[in-house]
C-alpha cells in the first residue's frame, strides 16, 4: 500500500462538476458538428437530400396535387353550361305557354344572346335558342359536375395522404436514426448542450421537418397550379374578366415588402431567442424547487424570465414591423375581397359593356383561387425557413463525430485499474485533474475524498469511461480503456450514480436494461440482494409496474433499484458517486445493506461525502486542486494530520452539531460501513 506522505502543496481548483463536460470517446474531430458551435464549416443539407428514404412519395404526391388543382377547374365549365341550359329550357316553356309577341320576342332574344354565350362559353358549335334542350343533357351534366367535384377532391387527398405517410415514416426513419447516433455519442455532448438544445434536435426540429415532407410540396404546387389554371380559363373566356381576377393579387403583392422587411434577420433572432428559452425552461423545471424557497429574492427564476422577456421582445418587435403587411395581404387574399372584386368589377361589364350575364358565374367562383393562395404560399415560404433550419440541425447532429468502436479482440485480463498521469480540462472550464497516477489493486477499496471542486467525480467518471481525459491513460487489467469496445468495458466496469433516474417502464426491465436478456429468477435474485424485493412485491403489478405510473417510488427505493441494475451486470469492477448522498436515515440503513451484498469480492472506486462510510477503506486518495494530496487508510491520515484530519473533524463536529437523535441514528448506522465498504477478507488483512 502506499504511504501516505502528503505532496507537494496543492493548487486551489474550480468548482467540481458533478456532470461532466468534456471530449470523451471521440474520433478526431471532422469539420462537422453542430450548429450550437458556431465557427464550423459543414455543407448545407438540402431538402431532398433529407427526404432521399421518402422522396418518390413526396413527388408523387405533388404530381396528384397538380392533377387535382387542374381537376378543380373542370366543374365551373360543367356548371357553366348547365346554368346555360336551365336558362334556356326556362325561355322553352315560356314560349310553349303563349306569353303574347313581347315576350316571345324578348325571351327570343335573350335565348339567342344565352345560347350563343352556351356555345361560346363550353366550347360547342354556335346554336340557337330554339335547338332542342334535352333533359337527359341536364342529368348528364349534374351527374358529371358531381363526379368531377368528387375526382378533384380525391386527387387532391390522395396527394396529401401520401405525403403524410411519407412524413410518419421518415421521422421514424430520423427518430430511429437519433437513437442510434445518441447511443453513440459521448456522453459529454448531452451535458455541454443543455437539455433544451437537445430537447430543439431531438424533438422540436424533427416535427418542423413535418411541414417540410407533409405540405411543402403539395400546397406549393396546388398553390401555383390552381391560380394559374383558374386566370387561364378566365382569360379564354374573356381578356377583361381576367384582368379584373388580377386586381386582388396586385394589391396583395404589393403589400407583400411591408410584411417580409427584415425577414431572415428576425427570424435568426426570434430562433435564437426560442432556443434559449427552451434551455431556461428546463432548469426552470428542474430546479422548481430551489426557487420556490428563494423566490422571495427573486433570484431563482431570473435566468427563465430573462428569456422570457428576450422572446417576447423579439416576437413584440417582428410583429411590429409586420402587422400591417400581413394585415393588408389577409385582406386582399380573403375569399370574400376576391368574390367582391369580380362581383363588382364582372357585374359592370354586364351592365355597361355587354357582357354575357353567363360569364358572371366562373367569374365568381374562381376568383378566390387566384389571390387567396398567395398568403399560404408567403407562409409556405416561413414554413420552409424553419423546417429548413431544422433540417440543417438534424443532419448536423448526425454528422456529430461518434464514440469508436474499440477493438473487439482486445479484453481485459483482470480489473487491476491503472490510472497514469492522467490530467483534464473542462471545455472553457477549470481544470479539473494535474497529472493523476494511482494504482486499483483487485479486491480491493479506495475512496476518494476531499473539498468541493478537488477532482472527485471527474476521476471516478474517468474510470467507466464516461469522459477520456486530455492526456494520460487508464488501463483496465492490461487494456487501455479508449481502445476496449463498449460491450467488454461495461461487462467487467458498473456505476451507480449519485442520482439515480429510471425509465418509464416496467419495474423489471429498469432492473434488466444493462442484459435485457436475463431471466426474471436472476432479475428477482438481484432485487433481494438490493433489499428492494420486499417494496416491488407490494406494487400494484409487482415487478411488471410502470415506473412513474403504477410505481411510486422513494429516492432511496429508486437507489435500491439502481443497485439491483448493478447485481445483475455482475461486473467485477463497481465505481460509486455517493450512492447514499440523498438518501434519509431508513433508506441509508437499506442502501447500505445492498451496497455489502454488491461490493462484496469486488474492486471497488468510491467518492465518498460522508467520510464515516469509508474508514474501512483499503486505500482513502485526499484530492485538492486535482491533485492527490495524501493517501492511505483512515487511522493513518488521521494519525499522519493534514487535510484529511482536519476534513474529518470538521465532519465529526458537524454531527455532533446536528439533532442528537439524528446523530445517534447516523452513528449506529456506522457500524455497518466496515461490511459495506470492504469485501470479505479484505479489510481485516
Amino acid at each position: 500500500m502506499h504511504d501516505h506522505a502528503p505532496r507537494s502543496a496543492p493548487e486551489q481548483s474550480a468548482p467540481e462538476q458533478s456532470v461532466p463536460e468534456k471530449r470523451s470517446l471521440e474520433n478526431p474531430a471532422p469539420e462537422q458538428s453542430a450548429p450550437e458551435h458556431p465557427g464550423t464549416e459543414h455543407q448545407r443539407v438540402t431538402f431532398f437530400e433529407l427526404a432521399a428514404p421518402v422522396r418518390g412519395r413526396v413527388i408523387a404526391s405533388g404530381v396528384l396535387a397538380a392533377f387535382g388543382a387542374v381537376s378543380g377547374i373542370i366543374p365551373v365549365l360543367f356548371a357553366m353550361r348547365l346554368s346555360a341550359l336551365l336558362f334556356a329550357m326556362r325561355l322553352s316553356a315560356l314560349l310553349l305557354a303563349g306569353g303574347g309577341f313581347a315576350n316571345a320576342a324578348t325571351a327570343a332574344g335573350t335565348a339567342t344572346v344565352t345560347a350563343t354565350v352556351t356555345a361560346t362559353a363550353a366550347g360547342t358549335a354556335t346554336g340557337t335558342a330554339t335547338a332542342a334542350v334535352s333533359t337527359s343533357e341536364v342529368v348528364w351534366l349534374v351527374a358529371l359536375l358531381i363526379v368531377s367535384v368528387a375526382a378533384a377532391q380525391a386527387l387532391t387527398m390522395i396527394g396529401y395522404g401520401l405525403s403524410h405517410t411519407a412524413d410518419a415514416r421518415l421521422s421514424e426513419h430520423l427518430r430511429q436514426r437519433q437513437i442510434t447516433q445518441s447511443l453513440r455519442l459521448p456522453l459529454d455532448w448531452f451535458s455541454r448542450e443543455g437539455s433544451g438544445r437537445v430537447k430543439k434536435v431531438v424533438q422540436d426540429d424533427v416535427t418542423k421537418v413535418h411541414q417540410l415532407i407533409a405540405h411543402v410540396v403539395p400546397d406549393t404546387v396546388n398553390g401555383v397550379v390552381r391560380p394559374l389554371a383558374s386566370l387561364a380559363l378566365l382569360f379564354v373566356l374573356d381578356w377583361r374578366i381576367g384582368l379584373i381576377a388580377l386586381i386582388p393579387l396586385g394589391l396583395a403583392m404589393a403589400s407583400m415588402p411591408l410584411m417580409m422587411k427584415d425577414l431572415s434577420q428576425r427570424y435568426e433572432w426570434y430562433n435564437e431567442a426560442l432556443a434559449e428559452l427552451n434551455a431556461a425552461m428546463v432548469e426552470f423545471v428542474r430546479g422548481i424547487a430551489p426557487i420556490k424557497i428563494f423566490e422571495a429574492s427573486n433570484r431563482g427564476p431570473q435566468r427563465f424570465q430573462t428569456s422570457a422577456v428576450a422572446h417576447h421582445d423579439r416576437y413584440r418587435e417582428w410583429m411590429e414591423q409586420t402587422v400591417y403587411g400581413s394585415a393588408l395581404i389577409m385582406v386582399f387574399t380573403s375569399p370574400a375581397f376576391a368574390i367582391a372584386t369580380a362581383a363588382l368589377g364582372t357585374g359592370a361589364l354586364v351592365l355597361f359593356a355587354g357582357l354575357s350575364p353567363v360569364l358572371l358565374l366562373p367569374s365568381v367562383l374562381l376568383a378566390a383561387n387566384i389571390a387567396g393562395p398567395l398568403y399560404m404560399l408567403a407562409q409556405m415560404r416561413q414554413f420552409m425557413r424553419e423546417a429548413s433550419g431544422s433540417a440543417q440541425n438534424i443532419a448536423d447532429f448526425f454528422s456529430l463525430p461518434a464514440a469508436p468502436v474499440g477493438d473487439p479482440e482486445l479484453a481485459m485480463q483482470g480489473v487491476r485499474t491503472e490510472i497514469e498521469g492522467v490530467s483534464f480540462t473542462y471545455p472553457d472550464g477549470p481544470t479539473a485533474l494535474r497529472e493523476v497516477t494511482e494504482t486499483l489493486a483487485p479486491g480491493t477499496v479506495t475512496a476518494l475524498v476531499g473539498p468541493s471542486g478537488s477532482g472527485k467525480s471527474t476521476l471516478a467518471t474517468l474510470v467507466p469511461r464516461l469522459i477520456d481525459p486530455d492526456s494520460g491513460s487508464i488501463r483496465l487489467g492490461g487494456a487501455d480503456s479508449a481502445r476496449l469496445t463498449a460491450e467488454a468495458l461495461y461487462r467487467n466496469v458498473a456505476f451507480v450514480f449519485q442520482q439515480p433516474y429510471l425509465l418509464r417502464m416496467s419495474v423489471r426491465d429498469n432492473i434488466r436494461i444493462a442484459r435485457p436478456d436475463s431471466s426474471d429468477e436472476a432479475v428477482e435474485a438481484a432485487a433481494r440482494v438490493a433489499q428492494i424485493h420486499e417494496r416491488i412485491t407490494r406494487l400494484p403489478e409487482g415487478y411488471d409496474t410502470v415506473v412513474g405510473e403504477g410505481a411510486r417510488l422513494s429516492g432511496g427505493e429508486k437507489q435500491r433499484l439502481s443497485i439491483a441494475r448493478a447485481v445483475l451486470t455482475d461486473a467485477p469492477l463497481l465505481v460509486l458517486d455517493e450512492a447514499t448522498a440523498f438518501a434519509d436515515p431508513d433508506s441509508e440503513a437499506e442502501i447500505q445493506r445492498a451496497l455489502a451484498s454488491l461490493t462484496r469480492g469486488r474492486t471497488l472506486l468510491v467518492v465518498a461525502h460522508r467520510l464515516h462510510t469509508i474508514t474501512g477503506a483499503d486505500q482513502i486518495l485526499v484530492l485538492d486542486g486535482g491533485r492527490v494530496v495524501e493517501r492511505g487508510t483512515h487511522e493513518g491520515l488521521i494519525a499522519h494530520g493534514g487535510l484529511y484530519e482536519r476534513m474529518w473533524n470538521a465532519y465529526e463536529e458537524g454531527r455532533r452539531y446536528g439533532v442528537r437523535a439524528g446523530a445517534a441514528i447516523e452513528h449506529d448506522q456506522g457500524a455497518l460501513i466496515a461490511p459495506v465498504i470492504a469485501p470479505e477478507g479484505v479489510q481485516n488483512a
